[in-house]
């Protein structure tokens, strides 16, 4: 509860007005629900006696003027009893019967000051005749739930704008979070995340909507028919009460249950998102390896897990609401049975406990009965909102401790300016391992000057990815340094940082938007001129002008799902090159690219790389020509360093990656990736 309580005082901070709005509606209706409810007694006591307000207001102050002398009456012959009785036993009892005559006497001059008080208002503004006494107070039903009708709609929607307006908040604040939080070594799945931002922040916004809505509403309903039952007989109020201890009760302990089974839930669906996420990237491998029916199972065992989680939640939500109706029917049941006694006996009292000042009368225990019966409506329906509440108090508990979560990977509180330093690059006795205990890279020194175009070659798990990852800063080393012009990289501001540098990876990630839009990313205030300008440099306009039929305003797809694997390159390329960066990353990025298309691209690569920091990460030896030196990497190691010619002597890994059938001055790239 201490996270949705943030959530709350977001809420109540940030739209304070809105919610006092709806506040103020709410206190609105349930006046109006009690009011309307407080009707039966004029019906009972005037309309169905055939009487005006008028004739009922001069009957009620003969009988009060009556039943006061009448119990004075009683007073002074008690106290005369009392003075000639010598028996304490009997003294005694006739002062209990005195008190009670007392009480009785002190309830019939109330009731006859709270005629006296209207007797003005009756005389002014009611009708003088029964049936236009009855048109009144129908006119009066009709008004009070039309007022109340507004008033309840104003409360849904003042509280439906505070509680959306927070849950986008809690959205974007979130969104935010993950854009940076997925650095370095954080744990965080794409089903994870995904479950976060559409599950649990809905699920905590659907909260906060109930808890300002029906939560504040329906008790108030429920306080305002509690306060006209106290005002007829607060004595049988607390008695019919005496059942409000067992239900807590019993509502706090499903309250423990319901919150657990919507914490297991909603990690399950997590888990269900994540796994079609999966799948669905995963599309054509299913389809090519026959497995659909396998994922199928898999999927339906999941689904099943889910299944019988919201089916235990449904049915402790179900008891939420048993529970709140069986406090509501004994409510009303015990006060039947003393109402009930009370009034067909003329009775103040039940077992020498004194439950009323004056006997009953038949409008006033109808009334009162109304008034518990209205009771039992808002309890139903906090039943209903219960189980909503604790789903979302089980998202709080896991939305707000991920946003909560310390970066990373964090920017220093005063970053050196980029352009103060050098642009070579050194890693110096760096360290680095994703899993621990499992190092990548082992002590490893490496300097590129600036200008200098490297390429780095090696079997898979060697750590070449791992150099990039660390130059980008997506991971911090676990030991030594990584520093450019000699200055840390963790002394610079990340966004500054990357802004110097273009990546274009192997796996090509495009947005579902135009192919111009997707180029822009590499800078995203470039001209329509420069767009062009570096698609024309990466052979991205050969394509589009041959191939799309709405050029450039072609949609690339999810995933650049549209176009090809060489295509989407091509775009990364541009991307790239719009850029226009200090250093340049090439991981694979020819790797999709037919050779005609690599010729055209090298050749704009080459003046891509003037004057820039290049380092190449890849298996073709056209792309190696390219490079000024080349790195052989092994076991998270600089194996050996130097050209082609040298390598191909001097290095035994760089043979087996680039030489095929026993030749050793051919630069034929095998099959082994060095990606």
């Amino acid at each position: 509860m201490n996270y949705l309580l943030l959530a709350i005082r977001h809420c109540v901070s940030k739209y304070r007005w809105s919610i006092l709005g709806s506040l103020v509606c709410s206190l609105m209706v349930g006046v109006l629900w009690g009011a309307n409810i407080g009707v039966v007694y004029p019906f009972a006591e005037v309309i169905f006696k055939g009487q005006s307000l008028h004739e009922w207001a001069d009957s009620e102050t003969i009988n009060c003027n009556q039943k006061i002398a009448e119990s004075q009456a009683e007073i002074a012959n008690l106290d005369q009893q009392i003075a000639g009785a010598n028996d304490d036993s009997k003294i005694n009892k006739l002062k209990a019967s005195r008190d009670f005559a007392e009480t009785e006497l002190e309830g019939w001059k109330s009731k006859l000051a709270n005629v006296e008080k209207s007797q003005p208002y009756i005389d002014t503004y009611a009708p003088e005749s029964p049936f236009n006494t009855l048109l009144a107070l129908v006119a009066f039903l009709l008004i009070g739930t039309v007022l109340k009708g507004i008033f309840l709609s104003l409360s849904m929607m003042l509280v439906a704008r505070a509680t959306q307006l927070t849950t986008l908040d809690l959205k974007q604040q979130l969104f935010r979070k993950l854009l940076d939080v997925r650095l370095g070594k954080t744990q965080i799945s794409t089903g994870d995340s995904t479950s976060r931002m559409n599950g649990d922040v809905g699920s905590i916004g659907g909260a906060l909507e109930i808890l300002f809505g029906k939560t504040v509403r329906e008790p108030i309903k429920m306080i305002s028919c509690l306060v006209g039952a106290a005002c007829i007989n607060w004595r049988l109020l607390i008695l019919s009460l005496l059942v409000a201890p067992v239900a807590a009760f019993v509502l706090y302990r499903l309250a423990r249950t319901i919150k657990s089974l919507n914490h297991s839930s909603i990690m399950i669906n997590a888990r269900i998102t994540g796994f079609f996420i999966q799948i669905m990237h995963g599309y054509y491998v299913v389809k090519a390896y026959g497995t659909e029916r396998y994922e199928e199972e898999r999927f339906e065992a999941k689904s099943h897990q889910a299944y019988w989680e919201q089916v235990k939640i449904r049915f402790y939500n179900s008891l939420v609401r048993v529970n709140n109706e069986v406090l509501g029917l004994g409510m009303v049941c015990l006060s039947l049975i003393a109402g009930g006694y009370l009034v067909l006996n003329q009775e103040t009292q039940i077992w020498g406990i004194p439950l009323a000042d004056k006997p009953m009368e038949l409008g006033a225990i109808l009334t009162f009965y109304a008034l518990l019966v209205g009771c039992t409506d808002p309890l139903r329906k906090l039943g209903d909102v219960f189980g909503s509440i604790q789903a979302g108090v089980a998202s709080a508990e896991l939305v707000y401790p991920l946003l909560q979560m310390e970066m990373p990977i964090e920017d220093p509180k005063t970053p050196v300016p980029i352009d103060s330093v050098g642009r070579n690059i050194a890693l110096k006795q760096v360290d680095f391992s994703y899993i621990e205990d499992t190092p990548v890279l082992r002590k490893l020194d490496l300097n590129i000057a600036k200008g200098e175009s490297v390429a780095i070659v090696g079997p898979n798990g060697c750590g070449k990815s791992t150099i990039i990852n660390l130059l980008m800063r997506f991971y911090d080393p676990d030991s030594g340094s990584v520093t450019l012009g000699g200055t840390d990289l963790r002394e610079f501001a990340q966004h500054e940082l990357r802004s110097r540098i273009a990546l274009v990876t192997q796996s090509t990630v495009l947005f579902n938007e135009s192919i111009t839009e997707n180029i822009r990313y590499g800078r995203m205030d470039a001209t329509d001129k420069e767009v062009m300008e570096a698609a024309k440099l990466a052979y991205v306009d050969q394509f589009v002008q041959t191939h799309m039929s709405n050029g450039y305003k072609t949609m690339c797809g999810d995933r650049g799902a549209n176009l090809s694997g060489g295509q989407r390159q091509r775009i990364s390329i541009a991307r790239a090159l719009l850029r226009n960066p200090d250093i340049i990353i090439m991981d694979e990025a020819t790797s999709q690219i037919d050779l005609e298309s690599e010729r055209l691209i090298h050749e704009s690569l080459k003046n891509c790389i003037v004057g820039r920091t290049a380092i190449l990460i890849t298996h073709r030896a056209s792309t190696l020509k390219l490079a000024s030196r080349i790195i052989v990497m092994n076991h998270g190691q600089i194996e050996a360093t130097g050209t082609h010619e040298e390598l191909i002597k001097t290095s035994k890994t760089y043979r087996r990656l680039y030489v095929e059938d026993g030749e050793s001055s051919t630069a034929k790239p095998a099959k082994k990736s060095a990606a």
